[in-house]
C-alpha cells in the first residue's frame, strides 16, 4: 500500500463519523417525522450511522433538540434508533431511546448487544447553560434504555 493510501486510510479511521458522512442527504425530514413534537421548534439534529457510506450503513441513532415553548431557550432531547435498508437507504424507525441527556452526540459505537455514544453533559454543580463534562452512555438494544458507563 502506498504512503498516500495509508495516510488516507488513517485519516478516515480518526475522523469523527459525522465528518466522514458527507454523502448523506439532509435527513431532517426523517428525524422530524419520528422524533419532533413541533418541527418548527427544532434547534438541532444529528444523525449517527454505523458506517459513513450510505450504501453500507445498516443502522443509526438520530437526535433532535427541540426548543421548549415558553422557556428561555431550554431544549428537550429526543433520541431514536433506525434500521437502514438498501437500496436507498430506506429508514425504519425502531423506537425511542430513553434515559439519555446531553449535547453534541459523538463517538458512536455499534455492538451486537448494545450501542454506545458520548454526549457533553454538566459536571456536578455546573449550570445547565455551560456544560464542560462528558458522559458515555450504553443503550440496551432490547429495551431502548440508556445507562451511564462513565462520566468525567
Amino acid at each position: 500500500m502506498s504512503f498516500l493510501a495509508k495516510a488516507f486510510a488513517l485519516t478516515l479511521a480518526i475522523l469523527p463519523l459525522s465528518l466522514q458522512a458527507q454523502d448523506w442527504p439532509n435527513l431532517d425530514a426523517v428525524l422530524f417525522q419520528t422524533l419532533a413534537n413541533k418541527p418548527e421548534h427544532v434547534e438541532g439534529s444529528y444523525f449517527l450511522p454505523n458506517h459513513p457510506d450510505p450504501t453500507q450503513a445498516t443502522e443509526a441513532l438520530g437526535f433532535i433538540y427541540e426548543w421548549i415553548e415558553g422557556s428561555a431557550g431550554s431544549v428537550s432531547i429526543a433520541v431514536g434508533r433506525y434500521a437502514l435498508n438498501q437500496p436507498g437507504p430506506q429508514f425504519t424507525y425502531l423506537g425511542p431511546i430513553s434515559q439519555i441527556w446531553g449535547h453534541g452526540p459523538r463517538d458512536t459505537a455499534f455492538y451486537p448487544d448494545r450501542i454506545e455514544v458520548t454526549l457533553t453533559t454538566s459536571k456536578d454543580g455546573e449550570p445547565r447553560c455551560c456544560p464542560t463534562g462528558e458522559t458515555r452512555y450504553t443503550i440496551d438494544r432490547t429495551t431502548g434504555s440508556a445507562s451511564t458507563l462513565w462520566t468525567r
